[in-house]
């Protein structure tokens, strides 16, 4: 446990030293990757599908705020669903015009959340941002979460129904918007994910919030047991139940990612617990305080100490004695250390 407290303090020292470099190029990684992602899933348009256009916004977006990069992504798939079918384009333009407002109103500046989370279902684990959201901030961060949900299963079906949309000129537009609206937003699989990171990330957040010890790793299992118990029991309902197995394993590995979340962000060292209590005019209060695990790593410095030489004996003789007793200290000194 001392070790990985060292190597956390390292961490930590590393990140607070080239801070803006190292946010820097985690947003590269995240907006190259979600940028990677929507084109290889559509492709579409071919002209944006290269990895050049991905590479330039990503760049782009490394020294910016977050929004920016849920903003190109929402370009992106517009454009790309543009070259499938104007109708749908228009269609998931209106949706993501609804989870911008609701992004705007309950969570802004966290819409790496909202990146994250399908990047995270792509392979498989998507569990970890609600339990991050609840444990890390308050509880309607979750709805960043929901957004990129949503985003999710929006490109899903749009890209396992790319033969009927193509086929729009066959179609009428009404039927195109029905189709649509049908096939992205009455997916009881999709409502079924979204009820369950909510409730998860409320539980979280209630649970590290009880005055117990090891609250903070009580909230994440509990986070992971709520998704597993909701997820999979919906999977059986919905007839689906060849996706268990893969939930299941998927909630392992989340629970795995998010005790070392806990671990960088949220370790107390409650052998060393104290508990005060103190007055005013009206109250009694009575605190428990926990104070964070924290070891400072180890960093070895050799001094050398060297006996400064007398100028000349009358020197000696006119020194006082307070010199003489500090020069007798000095010589104990340097012997010890020789």
């Amino acid at each position: 446990m001392v070790q990985l407290l060292k190597i956390r303090e390292q961490i930590y020292r590393f990140v607070g030293r080239f801070e803006i470099f190292v946010l820097a190029a985690v947003r590269f990684a995240i907006a190259f990757a979600a940028f990677s992602l929507i084109n290889s899933s559509t492709g579409y348009m071919q002209a944006l599908s290269d990895y050049p256009i991905a590479l330039i916004l990503a760049l782009l977006c490394s020294f910016s705020p977050a929004g920016l990069m849920m903003f190109f992504a929402a370009v992106l798939i517009l454009l790309q669903f543009y070259a499938l079918s104007n109708i749908l384009c228009l269609v998931t333009a209106m949706i993501f015009i609804i989870l911008f407002c609701v992004y705007f109103r309950f969570s802004t500046r966290k819409g790496l959340y909202a990146i994250l989370t399908p990047l995270l279902h792509v392979i498989g684990i998507p569990y970890v941002m609600p339990v991050a959201s609840g444990l890390l901030e308050r509880p309607y961060t979750v709805v960043s979460v929901v957004c990129g949900e949503v985003t999710y299963f929006l490109m899903k079906h749009v890209t396992e129904s790319s033969a009927l949309f193509s086929s729009a000129n066959e179609i009428s537009t009404g039927s195109i918007i029905t189709l649509a609206v049908t096939e992205i937003l009455s997916d009881r699989e999709m409502h079924l994910y979204l009820a369950a990171f909510a409730v998860a990330a409320i539980a979280v957040y209630c649970v590290r919030k009880l005055p117990v010890d090891q609250s903070y790793l009580a909230s994440v299992v509990v986070g992971i047991v709520v998704q597993l118990v909701i997820i999979g029991t919906g999977e059986v309902y919905l007839d689906n139940t060849q996706a268990v197995p893969g939930v299941m394993v998927g909630c392992v590995v989340s629970l795995l990612i998010a005790l070392a979340v806990a671990f960088m962000t949220r370790s107390l060292d409650y052998s060393r617990v104290e508990h005060v209590q103190f007055e005013d005019d009206d109250y009694f209060y009575y605190v428990k305080a926990v104070p964070k695990a924290f070891v400072m790593p180890e960093d070895k410095q050799v001094k050398h100490i060297h006996k400064k030489k007398s100028r000349n004996k009358k020197s000696q003789k006119s020194r006082s004695p307070e010199a003489e007793r500090e020069d007798t200290l000095y010589d104990h000194v340097l012997r010890e250390f020789n």
